[in-house]
Parts: structure tokens; C-alpha cells; sequence
């Protein structure tokens, strides 16, 4: 999609440029969170380009906190330094060592101004692709990066800092001019409107048509409707019955797959122009075409789609039948996956209603179905919301079991996985209501786990 390249396009010729420029100590990056990892994919790729003499250091964080952490991001300095060496050993570069001293405590800049001299040739300077996530505290983040920059002691240091939640940096492009670079890689919405318009906006009742039709020949002289002879070496069609015997579906095959983009593209153009009843419309079809192609999975995912399109119409009694229909053909067809999500989307609406008690229901049984799907990240986040909704319905003791469960499918996790998930936040809540109820010495150990949970540390198992 055009829509996607152009800005893409843009970035490939500024970090060309900016790997070339070597004078050049600074480029800024705005993007958002959908171009996010292509940003960085092309970014790092450019450690190759022919003209480049720098180490390329990813630093990828969840978010940049008041707090900083910056000892987190000198522990990662030092692994991919090691990472480094050990690649580039077999191309015949070898890195000097920048542990020495017992330095793992040193602070960042102070690493990465020792590092200078264990570079090795044609290497001649380091550059550091800061890209969070988040920047909670943009002047601290701003000061940060205005220290690793300016600094006489790390000439041999460029930065390319990627945002996606706001221009935190671009006081210090300014305040460098001609020193530093500053690319815009955003999606232009008009022109995604018009690629999606482009994809094909599918009426409601177009049929599905075969992706390769046959055409009659008539040869000069010949009877009407000659069909032409096979060209040489071109493969011959697979009839249905072949196809269902290698699992697929003919009509999906013979132009089912190209109609279904058509109808999803179409209704996702829809909603975006206030067209809510063709969007509706649109993806109903959807839905009833992966029937007609034999796609459970897919069908149960349409109708998650078209239960968002409802609910985004305020037409939240349809959408309940809708996603109730998709968590009976999620549970048919195995998928338990998708009916914990047909089941959170119920759980939402009954939110959205006022009614805490049923929530926590749906809450509660998603959680369920995300553990017997072995997704242990949804599971905690259903369980978390269950418990909160039952505190809201006053029923503090399901709270606790809610929570409770969750925790304990915290503890087998690796403590990173751990701590992209909302165990944390539990352990906190869970630890007020037991200060609540006067049990200080359960809600000490539950802030314990919380904290070990954040800092990405094995968690002791709390007492409750």
C-alpha cells in the first residue's frame, strides 16, 4: 500500500543519508505504533550499508519512566557488546572487551565512553538506536539524550532516537541545526483512505468470481466457442476434488480469497468514512462467505470484527447476539482462544451496562478458556479484570480468588514474560484489600511480589 511505502521510502533515504553524513550526530525519528517495528527493522539493516562505519546498539524499551533506567539499558549495553563480538569475530573484526575494572556498575555514558577504545577497524564509532515505546517523562528523556550528545568525551557516539508517542527530542534537533536530521515516518490517513478505496469496496451482494476464468477462442472458420489448447508447460488446474483432498476449499481457491479482502477492506473503508450500515453489511458478508468456504476460524474472526462495527454503532443488543453466536462456534470448533475472546468482548458489554456481577462472569470464564488455550498473558488479564468488576459488585471474596489465580499463573513464568503482563497491578490490589481487612503481613509480601514482578526478577511466592 502506497500509504505504507512512501513514509517508509522517506526513512530508507534519511538513514542512508544520516549513515553517510558521519558529521551528522542525531536523527529523530517520529513514527507510530503500526510502522513501529518496520522503523527498526530498516533502521538496524542499515549497520550493513556499504558506506557504514558504526556499531549498531538496539536499545528497545516498554517506555522511558521518570526513574529512567538507565542501569537496565547499561546491563543490555553490555550483553549486546558481547553479542557483537562474537559476531563480528568471524568477519576477522575483533571488539575489544568493555568490562574491565569491574565496570558492570558504571553508569551508561561512562560505559560507552570506554567502549571508544575497544573498537576495532574499519569500525570507528558507535551508534545507539534509542526506541521506547513510551516516553512518560519527555524532559527527563530530552535531557538524557541532550547529555549523550553533547558530551566532548563521546564524539564517537550518534543517536537515532525512534518516538511513536510524541516529538520529546525535537528541541535538541533544533538546538543542534545542521548537526542532527529529523524524518517523519507517519501514515498519511487521507491516503490510506485511499488505498483501501483502492483495494476494491466490495457491495454487499458481489459474487465471487473465479480468479481465472476461461475465455472461449474461436479460431477463423471454426465453430463458436472452441476452447483453446493447453499452452506448453503450463500447469494444469486443479479440479475440486483435488483441492478438497489437499485441504482446501475450491471456492476459496477460485476467487473466494480475493472477494473476502474486497469485503473486509470495503467495511473497514466504510466505517472510516461514517458509512456505519454499509460497514456492517460489508463484514456480514464476510462472515457468511468464510461459511460458504468452509473457514470456521476465520468465520469466528469476522464476527468478532462485525461485533466491534456494532458496538462502534451504539448497537450493542446485535453485537451481544453476535459475539454469543461467535463463542458457540469457538467452542464448536475448538478454538478456545477465541471464545476467551468472544467471551471478554461479553464481558465488555456488560461493563459498558452497569452490570459488574455479570461481567466478572464472562470475565471469569474467559480466563478459564485463555488458560486451557495456554495463553497465559490473556489469562492474567481476564482474571485481573474479573476481580476487579467483582469488586465493584461488592464481592470481595471472588475478588481475591480472581486475583489469587492469576498470581499464581505469574509464578511459572520467565520473570521478562512476567513483566509484560499486569501481574504487578494485581499483586498491588490484592495487597490493599488484605490491608484492608487488617492482614499487614500477607499485603507486605503480595507488594513484595509486585515489585520483584516490575523489576523483572524472579517473584517469591506471596502469603495470603
Amino acid at each position: 500500500m502506497e500509504s505504507i511505502a512512501r513514509p517508509l521510502r522517506l526513512l530508507q533515504q534519511e538513514v542512508s543519508w544520516f549513515t553517510r553524513a558521519v558529521e551528522l550526530r542525531l536523527l529523530h525519528v517520529r513514527t507510530d505504533a503500526t510502522l513501529r517495528g518496520a522503523v527498526l527493522d530498516l533502521v538496524m539493516a542499515h549497520e550493513s550499508h556499504a558506506d557504514n562505519r558504526g556499531l549498531f546498539l538496539r536499545f528497545e524499551d516498554a517506555s522511558i519512566k521518570p526513574e529512567g533506567g538507565w542501569d537496565e539499558r547499561t546491563r543490555r549495553l553490555h550483553a549486546l557488546w558481547q553479542e557483537k563480538t562474537d559476531a563480528l569475530a568471524s568477519a576477522g573484526i575483533h571488539l575489544g572487551s568493555i568490562d574491565g575494572h569491574g565496570s558492570r556498575g558504571a553508569d551508561f555514558a561512562a560505559v560507552l565512553y570506554r567502549a571508544k577504545a575497544c573498537l576495532a577497524r574499519p569500525l570507528r564509532q558507535i551508534v545507539a538506536v534509542i526506541a521506547p515505546a513510551q516516553v512518560e517523562d519527555g524532559p527527563a528523556f530530552l535531557h538524557a539524550m541532550n547529555v549523550l550528545v553533547t558530551a566532548r568525551e563521546l564524539e564517537h557516539l550518534r543517536l537515532i532516537v525512534v518516538e511513536v508517542d510524541g516529538p520529546a527530542v525535537t528541541p535538541l534537533v533544533e538546538r543542534l541545526g545542521e548537526a542532527a536530521l529529523a524524518c517523519v515516518c507517519l501514515v498519511d490517513e487521507r491516503e490510506q483512505q485511499d488505498d483501501l478505496a483502492a483495494l476494491g469496496a466490495a457491495s454487499p451482494n458481489r459474487d465471487v468470481a473465479p480468479v481465472m476464468p476461461l475465455s472461449p477462442w474461436q479460431a477463423p472458420g471454426a465453430i463458436a466457442d472452441v476452447a483453446p489448447p493447453p499452452r506448453l508447460g503450463l500447469p494444469r488446474r486443479a479440479t475440486d476434488d483435488e483441492l478438497r483432498t489437499a485441504g482446501l476449499s475450491p471456492k476459496f481457491v477460485n476467487g473466494g480469497a480475493v472477494a473476502l479482502k474486497q469485503l473486509i477492506s470495503g467495511g473497514a473503508l466504510a466505517l472510516r468514512q461514517g458509512r456505519h450500515a454499509d460497514a456492517v453489511a460489508l463484514q456480514a458478508r464476510a462472515a457468511s462467505l468464510c461459511v460458504e468456504m468452509e473457514l470456521p476460524r476465520e468465520r469466528v474472526l469476522n464476527l468478532h470484527v462485525l461485533g466491534c462495527y456494532l458496538v462502534a454503532g451504539q448497537e450493542r443488543p446485535r453485537a451481544r447476539q453476535v459475539y454469543a453466536r461467535a463463542g458457540e462456534l469457538a467452542h464448536k470448533g475448538g478454538f478456545a482462544e477465541l471464545e476467551a475472546q468472544s467471551q471478554l468482548a461479553l464481558g465488555m458489554l456488560e461493563a459498558l451496562d452497569r452490570r459488574p456481577a455479570e461481567a466478572a462472569v464472562h470475565y471469569s470464564t474467559a480466563g478459564r478458556l485463555a488458560e486451557e488455550a495456554k495463553v497465559a498473558g490473556l489469562a492474567i488479564e481476564c482474571w485481573r479484570m474479573a476481580g476487579q468488576l467483582a469488586v465493584e459488585a461488592r464481592l470481595e471474596q471472588s475478588a481475591v480468588e480472581c486475583w489469587k489465580r492469576a498470581l499464581r499463573l505469574a509464578e511459572p513464568l520467565e520473570p521478562k514474560v512476567a513483566q509484560l503482563t499486569s501481574a504487578a497491578e494485581i499483586g498491588r490490589a490484592l495487597a490493599a484489600l488484605c490491608r484492608k481487612r487488617g492482614l499487614a503481613a500477607q499485603a507486605a509480601s503480595l507488594e513484595q511480589q509486585a515489585v520483584d514482578i516490575e523489576l523483572g526478577a524472579p517473584p517469591a511466592t506471596a502469603v495470603v
